[in-house]
């Protein structure tokens, strides 16, 4: 009996690659109309996807003078756009983006409260602590905390909104799932620890099937020592994709979209990527690995290791980041046939590298069309996708128990 298959939509602004709002398939002007959400939410729909999830970011991408005018990456409010799309849909999850840093437990209970009443059970929390350090002027601090106390600071925010949401159950009768679906994307060590403690859905980046299968057995093994169950928790790694009739096809896709990104909005990709403004450096110039290493708020070792080589071999940094695009933000990007697709996805997940997908489409909304007109049948006459809905909330959908065990009085 093969494992099912499980499909979340992450719906950032005009597709995962960074030149894809320039593609003739993508509708760069649709972002900023209800027409648009309205379309996408249905198709995901259609796709019997379980959720739909927006990001969201809290920094100014202006500051200090910048303006990164080549990357359309709008951050609108995901709670009103996935709150729009509740109402032109019955069955898909919402999973918005907020901060335990920057949010109050009684603001989170209550937005929360709302969306899941509101859309008959279909909320889910992607719990996030805010790592751009350009997000902490916006709120009166100088700096972020540090990261080890944002995740404590986390924990605590989560305990309180969950005590909140207990009280209004009690004095209002329950909401339709108690409380949102938890959903995390740390990476850290402490990410995974926190992700193991709290998390029904983890977000993760994993090139490669091996990849895959070293973070999902990591997180089973961490979630059984926190005390719960493994399967109760789906990995869902992200999967960018480009789609033609032929393996052939689809590569030189691929490279023609790339080929729509100049040096210039590479640079502008790298820097948003790495938390460094590059864009003041000569692109025929060396990579600035000093430069990167200190100003990036992300695991110094990790970036280190990705630069040594490109820097060792005098790569130059408009090169550098031309490369760069080629693997949006680390993630997988699989280039060929519907039916390839679809049996890469059936390999990883029987392979245990995986419970299912966050699809990433190179660009929005054409790539997800061909998925969902494509790829979509194929994996239900395989027997891994359903054809119908098994209920009307996401924790039915997912699987999970539809009265979370936290949430006893």
């Amino acid at each position: 009996m093969p494992r099912p298959i499980h499909l979340w939509a992450f719906l950032q602004g005009i597709g995962h690659y960074p030149s894809g709002w320039r593609h003739p398939g993508a509708e760069p002007e649709g972002v900023f109309t209800m027409d648009y959400y309205a379309r996408v939410g249905r198709l995901v729909e259609k796709g019997r996807f379980d959720a739909i999830v927006f990001g969201d970011q809290l920094q100014s991408r202006g500051v200090r003078g910048r303006t990164p005018e080549h990357l359309a990456m709008p951050t609108l409010d995901p709670m009103a756009l996935l709150t729009a799309i509740a109402s032109v849909t019955q069955h898909v999850g919402l999973v918005n983006t907020l901060s335990t840093t920057y949010w109050s437990p009684e603001g989170l209970a209550e937005r929360f409260a709302t969306m899941d009443r509101m859309s008959g059970g279909r909320a889910g929390w992607n719990i996030v602590t805010t790592a751009h350090p350009d997000t902490a002027p916006n709120f009166g601090d100088e700096e972020l905390p540090e990261k080890s106390l944002r995740y404590k600071m986390a924990a605590q925010t989560v305990a309180q909104a969950q005590a909140i949401w207990r009280e209004r159950n009690a004095a209002l009768g329950p909401s339709p799932q108690a409380r949102p679906v938890f959903v995390q994307a740390g990476q850290s060590g402490d990410g995974r620890d926190f992700a193991a403690s709290i998390a029904e859905a983890i977000f993760c980046s994993a090139p490669t099937i091996e990849e895959g299968i070293a973070f999902r057995n990591d997180m089973r093994a961490r979630v059984a020592a926190a005390g719960r169950d493994p399967d109760a928790v789906r990995i869902m790694p992200g999967l960018s994709f480009i789609l033609a009739e032929t393996e052939a096809a689809a590569i030189a896709k691929d490279q023609a979209i790339l080929d729509l990104a100049d040096e210039a909005l590479c640079i502008e990709y790298l820097s948003e990527s790495l938390n460094c403004d590059l864009t003041g450096f000569d692109p025929a110039g060396p990579i600035p690995v000093d430069h990167i290493l200190s100003q990036t708020c992300f695991p110094k070792a990790d970036i280190g290791r990705a630069l040594e080589k490109p820097a060792a071999i005098g790569l130059p940094l408009g090169k550098f980041a031309s490369g760069y695009v080629r693997t949006p933000r680390g993630h997988n990007v699989f280039r060929g046939t519907a039916s390839q697709l679809a049996n890469m996805m059936i390999q990883w997940v029987d392979a245990g590298a995986c419970d299912g997908f966050t699809l990433q489409p190179a660009y929005m909304p054409g790539e997800l069309e061909i998925f969902v007109e494509e790829v979509v049948p194929i994996l239900q006459a395989a027997g891994v996708l359903r054809t119908e809905y098994p209920g009307s909330t996401l924790r039915e959908t997912m699987g999970l128990p539809r009265w979370p065990a936290d949430m006893a009085a």
